[in-house]
Formats: C-alpha cells, structure tokens, sequence
C-alpha cells in the first residue's frame, strides 16, 4: 500500500513539472481609467461604439489641477462633448466597465491612434481574449477640437 502512495505521489509531481499549468489567463491591457491631458480652450468629443454580447459603459472625468470639476456616465453609443476651460488646461480620464451578473466590473483598456485624427481607447468585456485589435469590445473615439 505504501508503495502505491509513493508512486501515485511520484507521479503527480513528475506530472506537474512536465506539463505545468497552463489554464492561467495572460490578460493584455491596463486595468483602471486612461488619463489625457487637454490644452484650454479646446474641447473634446467621445463617441463611442460596442461589439460584444456584454453590456458596457464608459465613464469620462475631468478635472483643473488634480480637482475633480465633474463626470458623466455613457453607454456605449452615447457621445459626449467635454467643453474647453477658458482659464486653463484641463485633464481627463476615461473608464470602461462591463457588467456581469448583478454588477459592473472594471474593464481593461489599450490607446490606439484613430484613422481619422484624435485617438481610441479599446476596452474588453471581461473575457480575456486579448481582442483590443481585431474586435474590441468597446470603443471610445476621443477628438480634439
């Protein structure tokens, strides 16, 4: 019996070194909001789009030195245009979330430049199948103005 055990015990462990774990997931993107930096007197437009079978929405935050001065929450479709500070430059953030279950969940995000001028961030769904480039789940097109 105590042979069994020791072999059965080898085994797992011989196991366990040759075929290590692989079902660990290798998330790509940033988790938390992509902040950007807006000159005064330029305004900022959001437009967004989704491609996922997940609810998402987006949240943008703008503040004057380090003062949040406000925010807005936008479901994916929705645009939004930050008004520009006449006084002095502004920040902003800009925050995806996917629900799942009964609650919203962070998402993460990548930047990328836009064909048309201005920028996006691609957001995911939570899935973890790293589609930022050939099918982001949510994406928000910033313009500067």
């Amino acid at each position: 019996m105590d042979n069994i055990v020791i072999i059965s015990l080898f085994a797992v462990l011989t196991l366990s070194i040759v075929l290590p774990a692989t079902a660990r997931a290798d998330c790509e993107g940033t988790p938390g909001p992509a902040d950007f930096s807006l000159y005064k007197n330029r305004p900022a437009t959001f437009t967004s789009k989704m491609d996922a079978g997940t609810m998402q929405k987006y949240k943008i935050e703008w503040f004057i030195g380090g003062k949040s001065m406000g925010s807005v929450i936008k479901k994916a479709g929705e645009p939004f245009i930050l008004k520009e500070a006449t006084l002095t430059s502004q920040s902003f953030s800009i925050t995806g979330f996917y629900h799942s279950g009964d609650e919203w969940l962070l998402s993460r995000h990548k930047i990328f430049p836009n064909s048309e001028g201005g920028m996006q961030v691609r957001f995911d769904d939570g899935a973890c199948d790293n589609s930022f480039v050939t099918s982001p789940d949510l994406t928000v097109t910033i313009k500067i103005n």
